[in-house]
């Protein structure tokens, strides 16, 4: 009796104590290391703010704020690099950092990183699941007061130059699948808008808060329109790397989670606080 109290003892412990290892080095971990993101280095008000090698502490953007506190309520510390985007997509391809945003999901992007993905049981395609997205956002075009270049949701008219977009953005893809246009991918938002505005571009797209707030901010709104018609819809996601998902597939997956929890609490004051700063 007394061998059989001891053996069944023993076994509880050891399984205690595995469990206490086990808990052990994946918070160790999660303290010990940054998890390290990359980001465009272009101000995209309200979602980046500032172009400098990081993030501003104060106001950084509503994205940023988002996925630093999904971070921090799983034990992480997010530490953020800017870069230009298609650099971005090449570090998270190298695993040299451990997700990216704000991705718009493409067949070809799953070789380079992990998306968050509906449960079998429900897709079996690898579809993104919008529950876990960062943002659904609208992408239209800026054109010139005046212009008659225009846009009717299904085809464009009277094309006298060229279409501007940044350069690695999905639609840029989506000007020459669907349109057989090439995209003018030589300026930024900011200048683009701005060629717009003094007649060198036809029209340029962008999100269309960032491209509002750009227009405003740079001084353009008598001088440029967003077309009415919307140019694309999508969802923005923060990819993660396929190395940190093949480390810790079920801590990703919680990540991705809890960050679609955090946005939906933190959206609404988001928006209306970045909305309130001058």
């Amino acid at each position: 009796m007394n061998c059989k109290i001891t053996l069944a003892f023993i076994a509880k412990l050891i399984i205690a104590t595995s469990l206490l290892i086990s808990l052990f080095k994946t918070t160790a971990w999660a303290e010990e290391q940054p998890f390290v993101l990359c980001a465009e280095n272009q101000s995209y008000p309200p979602y980046f703010m500032g172009d400098q090698s990081t993030f501003p502490v104060k106001n950084p953007g509503i994205l940023v704020e988002i996925i630093d506190a999904s971070l921090k309520q799983n034990g992480f510390k997010a530490e953020f690099i800017r870069r230009p985007w298609k650099r971005c997509l090449k570090l998270i391809e190298q695993n040299k950092v451990d997700g990216i945003f704000a991705s718009i999901h493409l067949k070809e992007r799953e070789i380079i990183g992990r998306y968050p993905y509906l449960p079998v049981r429900i897709s079996i395609s690898n579809k993104p699941d919008p529950k876990r997205r960062l943002r659904r956002v609208t992408y239209s075009l800026f054109k010139k007061k005046g212009s008659d270049f225009d846009w009717d949701g299904t085809s464009f008219s009277n094309i006298k130059q060229s279409i501007g977009a940044p350069i690695g953005y999905v639609v840029v893809k989506k000007l020459k699948d669907d349109h057989n246009i090439t995209a003018n991918t030589r300026h930024l938002p900011a200048k683009g808008l701005a060629h717009v505005a003094e007649g060198h571009l036809d029209a340029y797209i962008v999100e269309s808060s960032i491209g509002n707030s750009l227009v405003r901010k740079h001084g353009l709104a008598d001088k440029l329109i967003e077309i009415e018609q919307p140019f694309a819809s999508y969802d923005w996601y923060m990819m993660i790397s396929h190395q940190f998902y093949n480390r810790d597939p079920e801590m990703a997956d919680k990540i991705w989670t809890t960050l679609g929890q955090v946005r939906e609490q933190k959206i609404p004051p988001l928006i209306q606080h970045y909305n309130n700063l001058p």
